[in-house]
């Protein structure tokens, strides 16, 4: 399972440079339409909205692998190591419900919305909604991982 959360975490890595790179090109190009040559593009506020959203969401998934999203500790910190650790593990075990919540809610809203068009690319809307469940899969592998680690650590501690 690490290994599978490592290999997806690479290829996040990855796409995040890929969208971040082509959303500053396309407001680069628009700037430069719009301003210097007067003559505005009409889809590159639109891709790079798209391009947003998906770095977005990647960036979580990169962020949750490396745990480095907001905590609140300040509860945490008060308890006593035993009490400590079935609180991590009843909070971890409540963000894969959630993740399994937005998986499968994603699934469906990038079905629903697989025969709408966006209004200027004129691409399926479900290349932007499908971030939603692939992302939500990928964190739930990473969840998962992290879940397995942690019982692995209570066992070996006894």
């Amino acid at each position: 399972m690490s290994k599978v959360s490592d290999v997806l975490n690479w290829w996040c890595e990855l796409a995040l440079v890929f969208f971040l790179s082509a959303m500053t090109v396309a407001v680069f190009f628009e700037v430069l339409f719009r301003y210097v040559v007067h003559l505005p593009l009409f889809w590159t506020e639109e891709f790079a909205r798209y391009c947003l959203v998906w770095s977005s969401l990647i960036g979580a998934t990169v962020a949750f692998k490396k745990g480095e999203h907001i905590a609140v500790t300040l509860f945490l910190e008060r308890f006593a190591p035993r009490n400590r650790r079935v609180f991590m593990l009843t909070a971890e075990m409540s963000v894969v419900v959630f993740l399994v919540v937005m998986l499968w809610g994603g699934i469906h809203l990038t079905l629903v919305t697989s025969r709408q068009l966006s209004p200027a690319l004129r691409v399926s809307m479900a290349i932007p909604y499908s971030s939603i469940p692939i992302t939500a899969a990928v964190i739930l592998v990473h969840a998962l991982n992290h879940m397995a680690k942690f019982m692995a650590s209570r066992e070996q501690k006894g």
